[in-house]
């Protein structure tokens, strides 16, 4: 006599269904797609770390604040400018940029003056933004979360949250900030 040991065929289909739904609601919990926009608000946060920090080391050499020729000429490895904000021949301590490899979410948000697209209302992409005091050593950058629709993140170099990103709802006033 043969023995025949084994599972049968509905046993196995029965056991690749149950794997089945497990993975899929493991994958409604885990949600990749706010995995990926913590991921992607980590790197904003990243970049905007390395651009406050040439920017201090400006303000270690100079005394004050770039203006913003200044500002994106020390940056111009990594960033440009898509539009003239720039280059306002030192005029103003004011300039929107794109840094290179690190491009920001299509949809903007308002917080203190900064909609963050290269034409307030145009859709495009979102921009960082740059913004000295002249003759002064303080500055401030903003930039718009991939994770939060309604959220900014905003570095300082002064006041009671200098040196720390803070999150500010595009629907309050910057006072409303709040650093996580």
């Amino acid at each position: 006599m043969i023995s025949a040991s084994g599972f049968t065929l509905i046993e196995l289909l029965l056991v690749i269904v149950i794997i089945g739904i497990l993975a899929g609601v493991l994958i409604a919990v885990i949600d990749p797609q706010a995995q990926q926009s913590k991921a992607r608000d980590a790197n904003v946060k990243a970049t905007i770390n390395k651009v406050a920090l040439a920017t201090q080391g400006y303000i270690s050499a100079y005394g004050n604040s770039p203006n913003d020729v200044q500002f994106i000429s020390g940056l111009s490895a990594s960033a440009s400018s898509p539009n003239a904000s720039c280059a306002a021949g030192g005029a103003d301590y004011t300039c929107d940029f794109i840094v290179t490899g690190n491009q920001l979410p299509d949809t903007c948000g308002a917080v203190n003056g900064y909609t963050g697209s290269t034409a307030p209302g145009s859709g495009n992409t979102c921009l960082y933004r740059y913004m000295g005091t002249a003759s002064s050593p303080n500055f401030t950058i903003y930039a718009k979360s991939f994770g939060a629709g309604t959220t900014v993140f905003r570095y300082m170099n002064n006041g009671t949250a200098a040196g720390q990103i803070q999150h500010c709802d595009t629907a309050s006033p910057p006072a409303n900030c709040v650093t996580p």
